[in-house]
C-alpha cells in the first residue's frame, strides 16, 4: 500500500491543553509539527527547551514553513480572532472546545471557513471513544428500554495556581464553558437534542466574575429530563477526566458520574456498568432483582485519534465529526444554563 501523505502541523498556544496535542503529535506517523504561535515567556522558555520553533504569529511562521492545518488551544476568548487569522490563510482548523466565547463568533467563524472553502474540526475528542459509541449502541439496541432520565455530576477543586491567570477567573473560563461543555457534547451525540434549560449558579467560594458551582437541569427534544451539578471549587473523585484517566495529571479512581435511567434498566458512564433484570420478561417492577454487568471497552488516547481524523479532514477523507454549526449548538446550550441561572428562568434553546 502506498504511504499516507505526511502533514505539517501548526500550533496557537502552548499552555496545558497545548501540551497535550503536542504529546498526540510526537505519538503520530506523518503528522509533523512545524512550529508554534505563542507570545508568552513561558512559551518562550519551553520552546527553547524543546527545540521547537516559536514565532509571534502565523504569517511569521507561513514565511518559513509550509502548513497543512492549524490546531488553536489558546484561552477561549482568543478563539474567533486566531480563527480567522487561520481561515483567513485558507487553512483547515481544530479548534480547542469551545468553538468561541459567543454564538455571534461562531457563527462567523462557520461562515468564514465555508467562504474560504475550509473546514473547521472542534475539539469535543470524547467522541472518539469507543466506550461512547458503545452507549449509543445499548440505547438504540432498547437494552434499558426507553430512557428517561439522566443524571450527572462533575466536582473537582481546581487549585490556587490554576486561577492565576485573570482570564480563568471570566466567565468565558468558568466550569460550565470550560468543563461541562463537554458533557453536553456527548449527551447530545448520545440522547439527541436539548430542548430548555433551567440552572442555578453561585460564586460563594471564589468570588470571582465566573461561578464557582452550577445546578442545571435539561429536558431534551425526546422528552428525557436530566440534571447535571459542576463544581470547580468541590472535592470529589466524580468527574470523567478521574474516572477513566483522561487527565494524565489527575488521579484515576474508576468511578461514574453519569446515571442513565431507562424502563428496563440502568446505565452508570463513563466506565460501563450495564444493570438489567436478572430473570427479564415484559412485567419486571421494583420487586424483580436487578443485577450488573459490566461492558469492556478499547482504551484509547482521544487526542491522538482526534489529530488522525483532523489529517483525514484536511486530506478530504472525512467530514470533521464536531463541525462548526454543531459546536456553536453545544455552546448555545452551555451559555444558556448561565443564563438561566443570572436571570432566574427556563431558557428554550
Amino acid at each position: 500500500m502506498p504511504e499516507s501523505k505526511s502533514i505539517n502541523i501548526a500550533l496557537f498556544g502552548i499552555g496545558t491543553i497545548g501540551k497535550r496535542h503536542l504529546l498526540a503529535i510526537d505519538k503520530i506517523d506523518n503528522v509533523k509539527l512545524v512550529g508554534i504561535v505563542d507570545v508568552s515567556k513561558e512559551a518562550e522558555v519551553f520552546c527553547a527547551s524543546k527545540n521547537i520553533p516559536l514565532y509571534n504569529n502565523l504569517n511569521n511562521l507561513k514565511k518559513h514553513h509550509k502548513i497543512d492545518g492549524v490546531i488553536i488551544s489558546t484561552p477561549t476568548i482568543l478563539h474567533y480572532d486566531n480563527a480567522l487569522e487561520v481561515l483567513n490563510f485558507g487553512l483547515d482548523v481544530l479548534i480547542e472546545k469551545p468553538i468561541s466565547a459567543s454564538i455571534s463568533e461562531a457563527k462567523e467563524i462557520e461562515q468564514v471557513a465555508k467562504d474560504k472553502n475550509c473546514k473547521v474540526l472542534v475539539g469535543h475528542q470524547r467522541r472518539f471513544y469507543p466506550l461512547v459509541l458503545e452507549t449509543k449502541k445499548i440505547i438504540s439496541d432498547n437494552r434499558i428500554g426507553q430512557v428517561i432520565g439522566i443524571s450527572g455530576v462533575w466536582a473537582l477543586k481546581k487549585d490556587n495556581d490554576y486561577f492565576e491567570p485573570e482570564w480563568r477567573k471570566k466567565i468565558s473560563a468558568g466550569p460550565t464553558i470550560t468543563n461541562l461543555i463537554h458533557d453536553i457534547d456527548y449527551l447530545r451525540f448520545i440522547f439527541g437534542e436539548i430542548h430548555s434549560v433551567s440552572s442555578f449558579s453561585s460564586n460563594m467560594v471564589n468570588k470571582f466574575e465566573k461561578e464557582d458551582v452550577v445546578s442545571a437541569n435539561l429536558k431534551f427534544k425526546n422528552g428525557i429530563i436530566g440534571n447535571f451539578l459542576i463544581t470547580d471549587s468541590g472535592s470529589s473523585p466524580w468527574s470523567w477526566e478521574t474516572g477513566i484517566g483522561e487527565n494524565i495529571h489527575l488521579p484515576k479512581y474508576n468511578v461514574n458520574n453519569l446515571k442513565v435511567i431507562g424502563t428496563k434498566g440502568s446505565l452508570e458512564f463513563p466506565n460501563l456498568k450495564l444493570w438489567e433484570y436478572k430473570n427479564k420478561n415484559n412485567l419486571n417492577n421494583w420487586k424483580d432483582e436487578i443485577v450488573q454487568t459490566t461492558i469492556d471497552t478499547p482504551d484509547i488516547d482521544p487526542y491522538i485519534s482526534q489529530i488522525n481524523h483532523f489529517k483525514d479532514v484536511i486530506d478530504r477523507k472525512v467530514e470533521p465529526i464536531t463541525n462548526a454549526k454543531d459546536a456553536e449548538q453545544t455552546l448555545k446550550v452551555a451559555l444558556s444554563i448561565l443564563e438561566s441561572a443570572n436571570n432566574n428562568k427556563t431558557i428554550i434553546i
